[in-house]
């Protein structure tokens, strides 16, 4: 009988180190699951900026070209007309550009062209000073 006891005892004095052991592991494994957790939510949120920072560059670069090419139009305009004096509405791809055309003396014309694609808005200052050949004098983004 006392062997009996013997193993009771010993069975009980293990179940004891096992379980604490067992705490210890599930501790452990929370722990490495939280920081996974955080480290997962940092990389998705970086990812997520890194997208719209994307979007919005390749919005800004959308925007550029069509000043530019609205610019162009103002130009052109200019060259077939050189008393023209107003303002126009471009549309390219379904985005509108505005280009004002002011008379600064003689032949010197001021152009300033605003365009935007989604909430980016570009804008352009443009002078010439001569019209045939046409001379542009600057050609500036404001």
């Amino acid at each position: 009988m006392k062997k009996n006891l013997k193993n009771k005892k010993w069975f009980a004095h293990t179940s004891i180190s096992i379980g604490c052991a067992g705490f210890s592991t599930l501790l452990i494994v929370i722990l490495l699951g939280a920081a996974s957790l955080t480290l997962v939510l940092a990389l998705s949120t970086s990812s997520v900026w890194s997208i719209k920072s994307s979007i919005d560059t390749k919005n800004s670069n959308h925007a550029k070209s069509l000043v530019n090419a609205c610019a162009e139009v103002a130009l052109e305009t200019i060259r077939e007309n050189n008393s023209y004096v107003g303002t126009s509405n471009v549309v390219l791809n379904g985005n509108t550009c505005t280009y004002i055309i002011t008379n600064t003396g003689g032949a010197n014309r001021g152009i300033t062209i605003s365009g935007s694609v989604k909430e980016i808005i570009r804008k352009l200052s443009i002078t010439t000073s001569a019209f045939n050949p046409l001379v542009i004098s600057s050609w500036q983004e404001v």
